[in-house]
């Protein structure tokens, strides 16, 4: 352990080489010549979203697409230079900084292809969104051809892509999702038979890519499956060929508690115990993703190869039960998700545990956690904060 380790004793660590069979996956499960769009997203959903973007690119992704300019900028500076497309959009007044970046904007009003237009100095590259029934952001599939044939005579306007979003959660709705598949394809033959072709068009993301929905588009837009997540519902299908890139998220311990018999201690709820205890502290609490489990469930962590119960979870601190471990030392690691020995927590227990889903597990771990991103030369605790 170094003075950095020391000083911030938590960590996640993030495998990249799972982030890269994940994406052959992905791809073993395309037409040949089907483009992927990579989705890094939300600090890609919670990974770190400069290394991801890096080993995304270095696989030769078509393109990386996120809706926060910080992370864009993030990854310009680390010498990312793969495309980026940026979802949804800035108030108009903010396009300028896209464009400097060398950011692709998607627009869906007059508005925002107007500020485009007018503040590019050459052809620009632009992705439309269109909104084919989520209700969200995009313009109206009714409305798409007549605005896109609109937009696409405006001054340095390239219409480079048409995208749209239909997810699911379930089988049962799978139906609808395929209707909006469909009726995305009828947009895409009008507008070819306007004369209009973008080079990407895409709808379908990591639920359709898992469930093989009929897709008239030539690219995918995927995020959940290259982190190993379910988009899917718990029992809806299986991630065959795809694994969590979390590998584990750990810490040491700070303190050792040792509590006779009749000590009035409140942690847990005990207030009052019996018998003598021993308990464990870890620097890391709620600031870090950890929750405490729904009402009559059960939490656990594992120590020395073993589950040991989650007495208790505060803003920074997390309180085990070691009761009848021996030879305790502040300093030893503790493992909240990932093998110890022949034990595993798996990010669905924790979802389970804490009736959430995965996908908000992993947003919430990662927060306010050093990452290791496997054999990554950079120094990941002079850069704590940044992910």
């Amino acid at each position: 352990m170094d003075r950095s380790e020391a000083a911030h004793p938590r960590w996640a660590d993030i495998d990249l080489e799972a982030l890269e069979r994940n994406y052959l996956n992905v791809q073993r499960r395309l037409k040949p010549g089907t483009h992927i769009i990579c989705s890094i997203k939300a600090d890609a959903y919670g990974h770190g979203a400069v290394a991801v973007a890096e080993r995304l690119a270095a696989m030769g992704c078509h393109s990386l697409a996120t809706g926060d300019i910080d992370e864009a900028i993030a990854m310009r500076r680390a010498g990312v230079r793969a495309k980026i497309v940026m979802f949804a959009g800035p108030l108009p007044e903010g396009l300028q900084e896209f464009l400097a970046h060398d950011l692709i904007p998607t627009v869906y009003d007059h508005e925002g292809a107007e500020a485009v237009s007018r503040a590019a100095t050459k052809s620009t590259p632009v992705y439309v969104k269109v909104d084919c029934g989520l209700g969200r952001l995009g313009v109206r599939l009714d409305e798409a051809a007549e605005y896109i044939a609109g937009i696409a005579r405006l001054a340095n306007i390239v219409i480079e892509g048409v995208y749209s979003h239909v997810p699911f959660a379930t089988r049962a709705t799978a139906e609808w999702s395929q209707r909006g598949l469909h009726a995305f394809g009828g947009l895409i033959a009008e507008l070819a038979r306007r004369g209009i072709r973008p080079e990407i068009t895409q709808a379908r993301a990591s639920s359709g890519v898992l469930m093989d929905l009929d897709d008239p588009c030539n690219a995918v837009c995927v995020g959940h499956l290259l982190y190993g997540l379910s988009s899917m519902a718990p029992g809806e299908a299986e991630l065959a060929g795809f694994e969590p890139i979390l590998a584990a998220v750990r810490g040491r311990l700070v303190h050792i508690g040792r509590h006779p018999a009749g000590r009035d201690i409140a942690v847990g709820g005990l207030y009052g115990i019996n018998s003598a205890r021993t308990t464990g502290v870890l620097p890391m609490g709620m600031t870090n993703g950890l929750r405490m489990p729904a009402p009559g469930n059960q939490a656990f962590a594992l120590f020395r190869g073993r589950r040991v119960p989650v007495l208790s979870v505060s803003l920074e601190h997390t309180t085990l039960d070691l009761t009848d471990l021996q030879d305790l030392k502040v300093g030893e690691a503790v493992t909240v998700l990932g093998a110890d020995g022949a034990e595993r927590i798996t990010i669905e227990d924790i979802a389970e545990w804490q009736g959430r889903a995965p996908l908000e597990v992993a947003m919430t771990l990662s927060k306010r956690l050093p990452f290791r991103h496997g054999n990554r030369a950079d120094d990941v605790w002079a850069n704590f904060g940044t992910n």
